[in-house]
């Protein structure tokens, strides 16, 4: 089990909700959790589109992190131990990580 800190509170947090409320922790279910958290993305997308209030597309958009910290707890996985090793990856990619951009 992943030490409490970090993101790895909001997951316990999130895990307790999701089996309070019925929400399915089971590992087969990993592609319906991973088109959930797509789904949750979409309406983000589809809220921006649409001028919604950023606000709205904010909800949609920590409704993605929720169903991803579900997602991790029903893997088993330290989020916040993952979280800080890509942050430390990423820092030390070249600016935009190298892609061109543009004409």
């Amino acid at each position: 089990m992943p030490e409490l800190k970090g993101l790895n509170v909001k997951m316990a947090e999130v895990r307790e909700l999701t089996d309070a409320k019925g929400f399915s922790s089971d590992p087969a279910r990993i592609w319906e959790m991973l088109a959930l958290i797509h789904s949750e993305v979409s309406e983000a997308t589809d809220a921006y589109k649409k001028g919604e209030a950023l606000e709205e597309v904010g909800e949609e958009l920590i409704d993605a992190i929720i169903r991803i910290l579900h997602l991790l707890s029903t893997l088993g996985l330290d989020a916040e131990a993952i979280f800080e090793a890509k942050m430390a990856k990423n820092w030390q990619r070249p600016t935009k990580y190298g892609t061109v951009r543009g004409g």
